[in-house]
């Protein structure tokens, strides 16, 4: 004997012959659908308030996610379906839906020993007094693909550092919570001396295993909160969002020319390498263009004063 659809198996004793007929009629097109479909009903204590939800339709979009047929799910509880770990936020969900009588979107995370996993954009509209349509569907993929666009927008592609945009809107955050809070703030700008000499000796293969190397060394010199981003070409920056003194600005400095002196042999040549730096030190008085223009021309001046060296500009109330 066929197995019978899940459209003949749901009864719901409200409604008429006329009424059954457009119902498996929906249910057939809600079975053509590729996204998932299902309608819920609620369980309520004496006290009318909602406990759980039970299963009375699925479609096999909606099936196919567990690896169950409809069949075997029609009758199941929110928990039995989709697993405790998601249970708390689909009753959740779905008691909105009900109580305030209006649609509602909502993305939930749904990873379970049901078979489900993956992140689930549900929209669940009210049926009835105790009935909620739900469609849903995996958009786990979408949700990784916009991450990753939005980190390539944000982040140099050869060394994975920080941007320059990324870095200004950092630096404009850090700025105003320094001025508002009262502490200080640094804005270094730091690049490879004699860089263009690398890439036209050893090519420019040679020029990028040492970038990556030197924003590697640059970083591991630095403590974890420190911000360090790739501007372009060999100039790279650094913001340090508190800064204690002038004095504690100077060992972090220090720590970063300190770790040039061992040569830059990871996939490359024995070179010797040495970089310049000019560093601003704020209150957050000045706006992101200014700290950054300061801190240019400091680097600038240590670059004609000979190089290997960094210079600080302290610019408090000004």
């Amino acid at each position: 004997m066929p197995e019978k659809s899940i459209s003949q198996e749901v009864s719901f004793s409200a409604l008429d012959d006329n009424a059954q007929v457009q119902f498996d009629l929906m249910a057939e097109a809600l079975d053509a659908s590729q996204d998932g479909f299902a309608i819920w009903k609620a369980v309520r204590s004496e006290r009318n308030e909602i406990l759980d939800f039970t299963l009375v339709f699925i479609n096999k979009a909606g099936a196919n996610a567990t690896g169950r047929t409809p069949a075997q799910l029609t009758g199941l509880t929110l928990k039995e379906v989709v697993g405790e770990e998601a249970c708390d936020g689909l009753l959740e969900l779905f008691s909105n839906v009900l109580i305030q009588g209006e649609t509602i979107k909502e993305v939930v995370p749904v990873h379970s020993p049901a078979g489900w996993s993956g992140n689930y954009e549900n929209t669940a509209v009210p049926l009835s007094k105790d009935q909620v349509l739900t469609t849903y569907r995996d958009v786990s993929e979408e949700q990784r693909e916009h991450g990753r666009l939005v980190w390539l927008t944000e982040h140099d592609y050869l060394t994975g550092m920080p941007n320059r945009s990324k870095l200004e809107s950092y630096l404009e955050a850090c700025l105003n919570d320094a001025k508002e809070n009262g502490h200080l703030t640094a804005f270094v700008f730091i690049d490879i001396d004699y860089f263009k000499t690398v890439n036209d000796t050893y090519g420019h293969d040679i020029g990028d295993a040492l970038l990556v190397n030197f924003a590697k060394r640059v970083r591991h010199s630095l403590p974890e909160s420190v911000l360090l981003a790739r501007i372009a070409g060999d100039e790279f920056s650094i913001v340090i969002e508190d800064v204690q003194s002038r004095e504690h600005l100077d060992d972090l400095l220090r720590e970063v020319f300190n770790s040039m002196q061992r040569p830059f042999n990871h996939n490359t040549p024995d070179l010797k390498i040495t970089c310049s730096a000019g560093a601003v030190l704020t209150d957050g008085s000045e706006k992101v263009e200014e700290v950054m223009r300061f801190a240019d021309k400091a680097m600038y001046q240590a670059k004609y004063d000979g190089r290997n060296r960094y210079l600080i500009d302290v610019r408090l109330g000004s």
